[in-house]
């Protein structure tokens, strides 16, 4: 009997397939295509991917894999607001979380009370004292360290190295 050979098994990781699958998933939520819950919040709706939203947040997780019906919809508590939530909605298509002064605070919120994975909370409160460090009215916010490294763009948009 002659031994069968052994072929060898390659493996190819590509370096743009996550990013490209998530600028298609982004086309298609604000194309309204494939896009199977809508999220109301403060009045507002906000078409998504379910396993999108499942993917990102704890919340969802738990919420979503209790829904059958296609379509359903998911109202978000009141503790989160559309000003807090859009940015996530985003960050979850692209990676990207942009934010301000003005919106940080009801983000990091949503973040917290959704259990939005990949934000560190360590990195909300490294950011928010360099925000409001001479506001005389702001909250006071505890000093961390952030294990995340982020630059600053010329548009001013911050982003994980």
């Amino acid at each position: 009997m002659s031994a069968t050979p052994r072929s060898s098994v390659f493996t190819f990781e590509s370096t743009v397939h996550s990013c490209q699958v998530l600028r298609r998933l982004d086309e298609q939520r604000r194309s309204d295509v494939l896009c199977d819950v809508t999220v109301l919040v403060e009045g507002h709706s906000f078409r998504a991917h379910r396993s999108v939203l499942a993917s990102c947040g704890d919340y969802f997780a738990l919420r979503i894999s209790s829904l059958s019906q296609h379509g359903a919809v998911i109202t978000l508590p009141a503790e989160v607001s559309a000003a807090g939530f859009e940015p996530l909605l985003k960050f979850a298509y692209t990676s990207k979380l942009l934010f301000d002064k003005d919106s940080v605070l009801e983000i990091r919120n949503a973040a917290s009370t959704l259990g939005f994975r990949d934000l560190d909370e360590a990195c909300f409160d490294f950011l928010l004292p360099r925000f409001f460090s001479n506001d005389t009215d702001s909250v006071p916010v505890p000093r961390k360290t952030c294990s995340v490294i982020f630059t600053v763009t010329s548009r001013g948009i911050l982003n994980k190295v």
